[in-house]
């Protein structure tokens, strides 16, 4: 029984390389988008921290101007990080959204070949089937004439 081979599987084999290709430099660029999303995220959770422990302190009747000056700063630091971070993260979105029409684009092109390959597998399985269907009725018709002769 012969076996299917596609000819243009070399070119679905690129194709596929170069989807996985652009898949992956999207995948490096949302990583470092996460990264900065996390940073943001690892501030705010200290500011809240530290202006909580304040706030307790103060209830406690603990004050200390030192105090109050270094949370000042660190809050003023942290939000400036964190609007950084943000205009990074802006900064990325071009970049981002150009990759995922590359995407897009390779995808495209790997899922032309596909189909071409599924349509010359369904060529390749109506044939066999005719060239099966034609060797039994060979048999049956060799078979059917034996009968005759016998008979």
């Amino acid at each position: 029984m012969k076996k299917f081979h596609f000819k243009l599987q070399k070119l679905l084999d690129m194709r596929e390389a170069r989807e996985n290709e652009v898949k992956n430099e999207l995948m490096k660029v949302l990583g470092e988008q996460n990264k900065e999303r996390a940073l943001q995220d690892e501030l705010k959770q200290k500011i809240n921290l530290y202006e909580g422990r304040y706030r307790d302190n103060l209830k406690k009747g603990k004050f200390s101007s030192d105090e109050t000056m270094m949370l000042l700063k660190y809050v003023d630091a942290s939000r400036r990080a964190i609007s950084d971070a943000e205009i990074r993260i802006q900064d990325m979105e071009p970049e981002i959204n150009r990759i995922r029409l590359k995407l897009v684009e390779a995808s495209r092109e790997k899922k032309v070949v596909e189909k071409l390959r599924e349509k010359k597998i369904d060529e390749f399985n109506y044939e066999l089937a005719r060239e099966i269907a034609k060797e039994n009725d060979d048999m049956n018709q060799k078979i059917y004439m034996r009968k005759l002769m016998e008979g």
